[in-house]
């Protein structure tokens, strides 16, 4: 370790570890002969030196320590990190980290030279992950990660992974995304009532295509009518979080209200381009009309939801991944007296040029990584449990538990669940079902349950005939923004410091749309903070102008 490193070296903390250890408990292996040769990778050469490589590439038990957040004292009873342990001769113990002091007690371990061997990262800084890497943290993965499959092909799938490379080698796994396996497009989504457009004499489909202005020409409809009959109690259009989610909203008519954008070979503010007041005038329009609600710019986190939820909102805008997607048809057909599925579509809204403004989804959150000391034979041990973890066997068993116990599948794919939705939550005779999927999440976010074939806690109206189809509608003529990782991972000074001021822009957004003077108002905010976003661009194009 370098001295500097240590400069950085907080208050000593106190690390909370909780110690359990895999034990000998044995459960049906469903997995082949050609799965564990394919994630053999290095642990062959342990076996080899042993002469036992081709009987078991695992021959050799490894015993090691993760650290992560995620964990409990009856982890190691789960019977899914039960046969990992069994299958790959394994047991580890946790270090675990509550998530209000995880920052702190990361950056400790990493000053100090102290993680354990296998990290299980969370709320990975850049900046930070860069430095340590540099500062020999961290152990590089293999450049070849050939030996471990299904690894290897989110690695060629994601962009995120090129710009995770540190002088050409990678020293983190980032944990993806699998909410989207159609396309690299966000989920934020237009849901809207199929029953109360119905009611209106309209004959829409599930995913009902329509350009900007045929979308504000439903809103008023909606309000003059007032299909569900709910008085002053109606909305007609309800954002996620209400206010917080009109400058999100605003990135329709220009990507970079919030950002950097580049002009001639340079990058500039993207907060003065005339598109911002663009934005700014349709949802005044949009709040001065009625068709928002009221108050709605004071709205706390998901009070948007909340109310579409709730069976008063006509139309909702926000991030309706296939998971929160499924949950808002179940939690509506519960909360809704009458409502059924099919009475949910989306809204597929084309902008002025034409095309559908779509952004890059966040493809990743959190990683996973290696003490620089990590044993190669444990990083090797690690990975192939990660790459095991992806086959569809393994994720039917974090899905819907132990198979023939907990769920069977006849010959034509369907899966047949043996417990209901409360046996699995907290407290329920067969929650580990859902808490082993915390095993799952040290190498990758949920996801990939959803798209299983036959599952039936996934409705095919919801998976496909909504969310599909929106993907695919959307695909049709796209205007695409994808994600600058070179600029959201640039560090300096001027920049760091004009952060806080990109940070605060929906507080701008929100004066500005709430005034009598909206032109006025956001003229000032970009008058007052011209001179940082110049000396921030400065810095930027130094770089990485043209």
């Amino acid at each position: 370790m370098k001295k500097h490193l240590f400069s950085t070296l907080l208050a000593a903390m106190m690390v909370a570890t909780c110690m359990a250890g895999c034990g000998n408990d044995t459960s049906d292996s469903q997995s082949s002969q050609s799965s564990s040769t394919e994630t053999s990778g290095s642990a062959d050469s342990s076996a080899a030196e042993s002469g036992d490589a081709e009987a078991d590439p695992y021959a050799e038990h490894l015993s090691f320590e993760v650290f992560t957040i995620d964990g409990s004292e009856d982890m190691m009873d789960y019977p899914l990190v039960k046969e990992a342990c069994e299958k790959f001769n394994f047991d580890f113990t946790i270090q675990l980290v509550a998530w209000d002091n995880w920052d702190d007690v990361t950056r400790t371990l990493a000053a100090t030279d102290s993680f354990p061997e296998v990290i299980a990262w969370y709320n990975l800084n850049y900046s930070e992950y860069v430095e340590w890497a540099q500062e020999g943290v961290f152990k590089a993965l293999p450049s070849d990660m050939s030996a471990y499959p299904n690894l290897e092909a989110l690695t060629e799938k994601y962009t995120i992974f090129q710009k995770l490379l540190v002088d050409d080698q990678l020293y983190a796994f980032p944990k993806i995304k699998n909410n989207n396996p159609y396309n690299e497009y966000d989920s934020y989504m237009f849901a809207y009532r199929r029953d109360w457009a119905q009611a209106m004499g309209l004959d829409y489909e599930p995913v009902q295509d329509m350009t900007w202005d045929e979308f504000k020409e439903y809103l008023q409809k909606v309000k003059e009518e007032d299909p569900g009959q709910l008085g002053d109690k109606l909305i007609p259009f309800d954002f996620e979080n209400g206010g917080n989610s009109w400058c999100g909203f605003a990135r329709k008519w220009n990507p970079y209200i919030s950002g950097y954008k580049m002009v001639d070979g340079q990058y500039v503010w993207g907060a003065p381009d005339p598109t911002s007041m663009d934005a700014i005038n349709e949802i005044k329009e949009l709040y001065d009309t009625g068709l928002l609600a009221v108050d709605s710019y004071v709205d706390a986190n998901n009070a948007g939801r909340e109310r579409f939820l709730a069976g008063r909102s006509a139309v909702f805008y926000g991030n309706l991944g296939p998971s929160i997607l499924q949950e808002t048809a179940n939690d509506m057909v519960n909360n809704i007296d009458g409502f059924e599925e099919e009475d949910l579509g989306l809204f597929t809204v084309k902008m002025e040029d034409g095309k559908y403004a779509v952004s890059q989804m966040d493809e990743w959150w959190g990683a996973f990584a290696f003490n620089h000391s990590c044993r190669d034979e444990v990083m090797d041990r690690w990975l192939a449990v990660g790459n095991w973890l992806l086959e569809n066997e393994q994720i039917e068993k974090y899905a819907y538990g132990v198979e023939g116990e907990d769920w069977t599948k006849d010959e034509n794919g369907n899966v047949t669940l043996n417990y209901t939705a409360e046996d699995a939550s907290a407290g329920g005779s067969k929650a580990y079902i859902t808490n082993q999927r915390t095993f799952q999440k040290f190498f990758i976010l949920e996801g990939l349950d959803l798209f299983l074939e036959g599952n039936p806690n996934a409705s095919d109206y919801v998976i496909n005939d909504l969310f599909k189809k929106n993907m695919e509608v959307w695909e049709s003529n796209p205007n695409y923004t994808p994600s600058n990782y070179d600029i959201s991972y640039f560090s300096s000074p001027e920049k760091d410091a004009f952060a806080s001021t990109l940070n605060g822009t929906s507080d701008n957004f929100i004066q500005a749309v709430l005034s009598d003077d909206p032109q006025a108002t956001w003229d000032q905010f970009i008058k007052e903070n011209q001179a940082q976003a110049d000396k921030a661009c400065a810095e930027i194009n130094e770089v990485f102008g043209e």
